[in-house]
């Protein structure tokens, strides 16, 4: 595991967007047993595994109030919810702050963390259990510390389906049918999930504060541009964002290297 202060990073940093955009990094592959836990509840309650592994499957999501991932996310959970919710138990583990600032800083207390978790009920209006995890992240380091991951667990409190970023619907819903079907299995799409997300940023670095945003201007100068076109296609969905955002990237450098060729050809 993470020493404390590495896993309760106080600025973002480059590797870690690098890491979580490849693939899975630990944690309980499709068939192996879910960790045990013991956590707390945003309504003080203590909540076992037991507790939620009974006659249906359960479908953990990953999120903290400052993720973008997790901010794009609820929209697309809260659909799947009511067309699933009478088969499948869901809940979101609630983490570290994927991007601190002044607002919303890495906390260093449970009742923090759960007052953040709190807000983060209030503001995506979830219908379903949130759960904290400690300070120091123990269930979130054994599933890999992914910042919006969803896991699907079975029955017997196996996983049976994981995806990479709990705003990628399709694979969700995928999964939900394969688990409700007896069957097991693996999503990780980026473009679309990291472009729906992009269209979340600007709202969750704002909401964050100064900090968070100055961090991404200087771990990922691309992602922070783009995050800033993004504004100005509100009020689209978040994907909706993402993809205008990066049709406007690529015909503005379309018409960047036509104006160059022009030029050189008039030398």
């Amino acid at each position: 595991m993470q020493a404390a202060a590495e896993y309760r990073y106080p600025h973002f940093k480059r590797k870690l967007l690098v890491e979580d955009m490849l693939s899975f990094r630990g944690g309980p592959d499709p068939g192996e047993a879910f960790p045990d836990f013991d956590l707390l509840t945003i309504d003080n309650r203590r909540l076992q595994k037991s507790d939620v592994i009974e006659k249906r499957p359960v479908l953990l999501s990953i999120g903290s109030y400052t993720c973008p991932m997790t901010a794009s996310s609820a929209p697309i959970l809260k659909r799947l919810y009511e067309e699933f919710g009478d088969q499948v138990e869901f809940m979101t583990l609630y983490v570290r702050e994927a991007h601190p600032g002044e607002h919303f800083n890495q906390t260093e207390t449970i009742e923090q963390k759960v007052k953040y978790a709190q807000e983060f009920k209030e503001r995506d209006q979830i219908p379903w259990t949130i759960a904290v995890d400690d300070v120091d992240g123990t269930l979130h380091q054994k599933l890999g510390s992914h910042p919006n991951a969803t896991y699907i667990l079975d029955s017997s409190g196996n996983v049976a389906f994981r995806v990479l970023w709990s705003n990628d619907g399709r694979s969700l819903r995928k999964g939900l049918k394969a688990v409700l079907s007896g069957r097991s299995g693996e999503r990780r799409p980026k473009v679309v999930p990291m472009l729906a997300g992009m269209g979340s940023m600007p709202e969750s670095l704002e909401r964050s504060g100064p900090t968070a945003k100055r961090d991404v201007l200087r771990q990922a100068p691309p992602m922070y541009f783009m995050a800033q076109i993004a504004k100005q296609f509100r009020p689209l969905s978040p994907l909706q964002r993402g993809v205008a955002t990066l049709a406007t990237v690529m015909l503005t450098g379309g018409l960047a290297i036509g104006a160059v060729g022009l030029l050189r050809n008039r030398g």
